[in-house]
């Protein structure tokens, strides 16, 4: 039996589930409610002390961290090979998991809160911030969060976010010149691992980020049309979110370029 716990809007959590459709593998899925306080219960913590999604578990045996389960499903299963078989190449996938990892889910993460995630949490929880904060079990987290939430795009960790996905996205078209994805000619776990990251961009209209990128714009054209992107994006619709990501963006933009433009000369275009 395969199970996996996610909740619909998790970067990380998308990201296993475009694996999990690129491999063809089904599976039981435990969609957790973050607001309601799902990733906290005891149950849930026992399976992950870590307080967050995804987590996978095959005939009882546990497995977390979204790069760990997306290689796991890539080796335990059938199905198109989502590694390349020779060892340059995987470097380079394994490079761009870590940056997954360590740069990129950071960033996208301080400019959702700093731009949409911020109205909702101020409406649901007003005056009962210091409750919402003190449930993020990690300090470094928990003082992130309170910096993007109270100073929004503004927020230092919002600007360093900003800046950080400009730098994926131009490092993106220079790994994609003569190549149709990230590693070579066939879709992988690198593709799989910053598509999250990208389509949240998207989401919250800032896809001029790569107007002058043509790669990319040539490798997200491809990454929307595979049927794994359409099963995983469009599993749970939420008309209301969809606007508010895109006025949240759209209401941000002169603000993004502005750090943009401040930081740019450090990134020559590509």
């Amino acid at each position: 039996m395969l199970e996996l716990y996610y909740f619909p809007t998790a970067t990380c959590g998308y990201k296993a589930r475009l694996a999990l459709a690129e491999k063809g593998v089904d599976f039981t899925a435990r969609v957790l409610d973050r607001d309601a306080g799902d990733l906290l219960t005891p149950e849930y913590l026992k399976l992950n002390p870590n307080a967050v999604v995804p987590t996978l578990v095959h005939d009882g045996a546990v497995i977390i961290e979204s790069s760990i389960i997306i290689t796991y499903v890539d080796d335990a299963f059938s199905g198109p090979a989502l590694s390349p078989s020779d060892p340059l190449s995987k470097a380079r996938m394994l490079i761009w998991m870590k940056n997954a990892d360590e740069k990129y889910l950071p960033a996208v993460g301080s400019v959702t809160y700093g731009t949409f995630r911020r109205r909702e949490i101020l409406e649901q929880h007003g005056p009962d911030l210091a409750a919402y904060y003190a449930d993020i079990p990690d300090p470094d987290r928990r003082a992130q969060r309170r910096s993007v939430i109270e100073n929004g795009i503004n927020s230092p960790h919002a600007k360093a976010g900003i800046q950080t996905l400009r730098t994926m996205l131009q490092d993106m078209d220079t790994a994609l010149v003569g190549r149709a994805y990230l590693c070579g000619s066939g879709y992988g776990l690198a593709d799989a691992s910053v598509t999250p990251f990208v389509s949240r961009l998207s989401e919250l209209a800032l896809e001029w980020m790569w107007d002058d990128l043509p790669q990319v714009q040539a490798w997200w054209q491809r990454i929307q049309a595979r049927p794994s992107f359409d099963h995983v994006f469009s599993a749970f619709p939420n008309p209301d979110r969809k606007r508010g990501l895109r006025e949240a963006g759209l209401e941000a933009r002169s603000a993004v370029e502005t750090i943009l433009s401040a930081k740019e000369p450090n990134h020559p275009k590509t």
